[in-house]
């Protein structure tokens, strides 16, 4: 693991973004690691955007991530994947939900085919189809499927365990659909050819 490990969360309001960044931030903790969050969410109320920018180490300092400097992108909807993409380092990791929010799903003619042919070129992209993999946590299992995909990376800085115990502790019922999600989420990124 490099020293500090930069994860940028992104979405629109609702979807669970500064959720899913806590879920990260007290799995590490608990983990014995530092996590530093800062969460960006004042247009949430009208669909707008969201992220939530997270350092996890041994020792840091603060929660700014500059631009190019993300380890891993999670996204929580395509088009604030591409918004968002700027702050991945050469080399990260893309995770986006395969998902469109309105207002701005709406504009989009072509069902975001171009969208995700662009984040098709980047190498380390995945395009996860959450809606399929949610089950009974339905849209509230969004972030748990990507954070599930996203541990399965070589060098991600949040053991599994940790995660699932911090995503059955937090207190928001429908712990183990949530923690099913979570482990189909890793399913996912384990099946061949994906």
């Amino acid at each position: 693991m490099t020293v500090t490990y930069n994860i940028l969360v992104c979405g629109v309001g609702g979807q669970g973004v500064i959720s899913a960044a806590g879920i990260l931030a007290r799995a590490a903790i608990a983990s014995g690691q530092e996590a530093r969050m800062y969460g960006s969410y004042g247009m949430a109320q009208r669909g707008g955007m969201v992220s939530a920018q997270l350092r996890i180490g041994k020792r840091v300092q603060n929660a700014k991530i500059e631009e190019g400097g993300a380890h891993m992108l999670l996204s929580m909807e395509l088009t604030e994947a591409l918004r968002s993409a700027p702050m991945l380092s050469s080399g990260g990791a893309l995770f986006a939900a395969d998902v469109m929010v309105p207002p701005v799903g709406k504009l989009i003619k072509d069902g975001g085919a171009a969208m995700r042919q662009l984040l098709g070129t980047f190498p380390s992209a995945v395009l996860v189809d959450v809606g399929s993999l949610c089950g009974p946590a339905g849209p509230r299992g969004v972030n748990a499927v990507l954070l599930g995909a996203a541990s399965s990376v070589n060098g991600f800085p949040v053991g599994t365990n940790a995660l699932e115990a911090t995503i059955t502790g937090d207190g928001t019922g429908g712990s183990t659909m949530l923690v099913d999600a979570f482990r189909r989420g890793r399913e996912f990124m384990a099946r061949p050819g994906r």
